[in-house]
């Protein structure tokens, strides 16, 4: 979230990228719990494996900075 939240509003940035965070937790579980006893635990533990795969090539293509994190050494 602080690599998406750059800018000049970087706390007001970083507020809205914890809120979307947070739905996108807060959704899926209002309805797993009718899920998994709709499916049963052993094939809601499949179906959750299989809807990771998206997530999981999604998250391969999104560019990010080989050097975002790394302390800069300052020459003095």
């Amino acid at each position: 979230m602080i690599y998406i939240s750059e800018g000049e509003f970087k706390t007001a940035n970083y507020a809205i990228c914890t809120g979307i965070m947070a739905l996108s937790m807060m959704i899926p579980g209002m309805f797993s719990g009718w899920l998994q006893q709709v499916l049963g635990y052993q094939h809601f533990f499949v179906w959750i494996f299989i809807t990771m795969i998206p997530g999981y090539f999604i998250t391969k293509i999104i560019p990010i900075d080989p050097e975002f994190g790394k302390r800069r050494l300052i020459d003095t």
